[in-house]
């Protein structure tokens, strides 16, 4: 029996599936529905907007080429967060630049919508700027690893693959991080949902 889904509504293992089979649509959508946030994790390693650019498309056209070797795999997502990671570092490395993060990248998008935030909006600041200190504070891998977490809503296997470190270390670096914020922040079940528009 065919498969009758339409093919934007099939979950990344089944593209991926379809994708091993030479299917050029399902690359594409696999393409169109994580490149937004595979910019925005490249974003944490370089501040090379161009560079991460060239590293997505570079993933793609590999994954292309390589269809018929690629491996089934337990998470999609995390191969591809994994592949861009590496991609970048290797760019970054040839080219012999750095990979911190500068502070003024660090987006705000609750600012993009005054309107919506009106009557609350030097309030809101003023919490925004606290926290983004407070991120700014930690170390750079303990700042990566509550974004794939809380932003990327990646499961702590899935930030291992990523981020090349055993389960273990990342839940350390996700309690250390979360202490450290939890000093600066005593509702700090209110500091993860800014988490999502700060990051």
């Amino acid at each position: 029996m065919s498969d009758s889904s339409a093919p934007s509504t099939l979950s990344d293992d089944a593209l991926w599936e379809k994708l091993r089979t030479g299917d050029k649509q399902a690359l594409g959508l696999l393409a169109e529905r994580h490149y937004r946030a595979l910019f925005h994790y490249g974003t944490k390693l370089t501040t090379n907007h161009a560079l991460i650019q060239d590293c997505i498309q570079d993933l793609f056209l590999t994954v292309w080429e390589k269809q018929q070797t690629i491996p089934a795999l337990h998470s999609v997502k995390a191969y591809l967060f994994v592949s861009l990671r590496n991609n970048v570092l290797r760019q970054v490395k040839q080219n012999g630049t750095s990979t911190d993060v500068d502070s003024d990248l660090v987006a705000t998008d609750w600012l993009a919508n005054p309107e919506t935030l009106y009557v609350q909006a030097e309030h809101e600041q003023s919490l925004h700027e606290s926290l983004r200190q407070a991120l700014e504070r930690l170390p750079k891998r303990q700042r990566e690893a509550i974004y794939l977490r809380y932003y990327e809503n990646l499961s702590y296997e899935e930030i291992a693959t990523a981020m090349g470190l055993s389960r273990q270390v990342v839940a350390n670096y996700l309690q250390h991080a979360l202490h450290n914020l939890r000093d600066h922040w005593q509702d700090l079940s209110y500091a993860l949902f800014l988490l999502s528009f700060l990051l």
